[in-house]
C-alpha cells in the first residue's frame, strides 16, 4: 500500500509540473502548441484525480485503523488508572489507621467505604461495604482516623448498617480527657443537623470546660477506651431536673464521611489477641 501511495504522489507531482508548463505555453503566441497539448494533459489530469482519490482513500483507511488502535489503548489506560486509583485509595485508608493499630495492637480493623445512606433516618445512618465475612458484628464500633463515628446496628455477609453518634440510640460511656468527668454520649434531634451530639448524666460538680477533649471510657466492653469522640462546645444546665449536660462537636463531620473502619476485635487490656482465640 505504501509503494502504491508513493507512485500516486509522483504522478501528482509530474502532472502539476506539466500543468505549470502548459500554463506558460497557453499564452496567445503559443496558441497552436497549446491546442496540441490539451488532449494529452486532459488524460494526465484524469490520472491525477484518480491518484489523489486513491491517496485520500488510503489515508482515511489508515487513519481509521490508527484511531481504533488509540481508542483501545486509551480504554486499557483508563482501566489501569482506575485500578491504580482504587489501590491508592485503599493504601491511604490503611495508612490512616496505621498509627491507631500501632498504638493499640489488639485492634482488628476492617476499612470500608460508605455505599449508601438511609434517607429516612434523620441521624445520618449509613451502610458500609464490609460485613460478617470479615468479622463485622452488631454493636462493633465504627471509626475514622479522626475518632468514633458510630456503631454497627445490622450486618450481613457483605455489608453493615451503622448508626451514628448523632443518634439518640447511641449510648456510649465517655469522659473528659482533661477533667476525667464521665457521662453518656447520646445524640438528639435538636443537635444532629449541626453535626453535634450530647453528653448527658454529668455530675453536678463536673469540671468540664469548653474545648475539652472527650474520649470513650471503655465501660461495658462495647467500645475500647480512649477513642477520640470530639470536643466540648458548651455546658448546659437543665433547670427542670437539675441535671448537667454538654454539647459535643465530633472531630469529623459524621454527616458527610465517605469511608470508615469497623473495629472487629479488641482486647480490653490492649493485649494482642490471636485470630484463633
Amino acid at each position: 500500500m505504501r509503494r502504491k501511495r508513493n507512485r500516486n504522489v509522483r504522478v501528482l507531482v509530474v502532472t502539476l509540473g506539466i500543468a505549470a508548463v502548459v500554463g506558460l505555453l497557453s499564452q496567445p503566441e503559443h496558441s497552436l502548441f497549446s491546442s496540441a497539448v490539451h488532449f494529452a494533459t486532459d488524460w494526465l489530469f484524469q490520472l491525477t484525480a484518480s491518484a489523489t482519490a486513491n491517496l485520500d482513500g488510503a489515508s482515511r483507511e489508515e487513519l481509521a485503523e490508527q484511531v481504533a488502535a488509540l481508542e483501545q489503548e486509551n480504554a486499557a489506560l483508563r482501566r489501569q488508572l482506575a485500578d491504580y486509583l482504587d489501590m491508592q485509595a485503599e493504601n491511604e485508608q490503611l495508612w490512616s489507621y496505621y498509627h491507631l493499630k500501632k498504638e493499640n495492637p489488639s485492634y482488628e480493623i476492617a476499612p470500608a467505604n460508605v455505599i449508601g445512606r438511609d434517607a429516612n433516618d434523620d441521624f445520618y445512618s449509613f451502610t458500609l461495604d464490609v460485613g460478617t465475612a470479615v468479622g463485622v458484628s452488631v454493636n462493633a464500633p465504627v471509626i475514622t482516623d479522626s475518632g468514633l463515628v458510630g456503631w454497627v446496628c445490622q450486618a450481613d455477609a457483605a455489608s453493615c448498617k451503622v448508626k451514628t453518634i448523632l443518634s439518640p440510640d447511641t449510648k456510649a460511656g465517655v469522659q473528659g480527657k482533661q477533667s476525667g468527668d464521665s457521662g453518656i454520649l447520646s445524640g438528639s434531634a435538636t443537635l444532629c443537623d449541626q453535626n453535634l451530639t450530647g453528653m448527658t448524666a454529668l455530675a453536678e460538680d463536673n469540671q468540664l470546660k469548653e474545648g475539652d477533649m472527650i474520649v470513650t471510657a471503655g465501660i461495658g466492653g462495647v467500645y475500647p477506651s480512649g477513642l477520640l469522640v470530639g470536643e466540648v462546645q458548651s455546658i448546659a444546665f437543665n433547670k427542670y431536673d437539675a441535671s448537667r449536660s454538654a454539647v459535643i462537636k465530633p472531630y469529623v463531620d459524621v454527616r458527610r464521611i465517605t469511608s470508615a473502619a469497623v473495629i472487629t476485635r479488641f482486647d480490653a487490656n490492649n493485649k494482642v489477641v490471636s485470630a484463633d482465640e
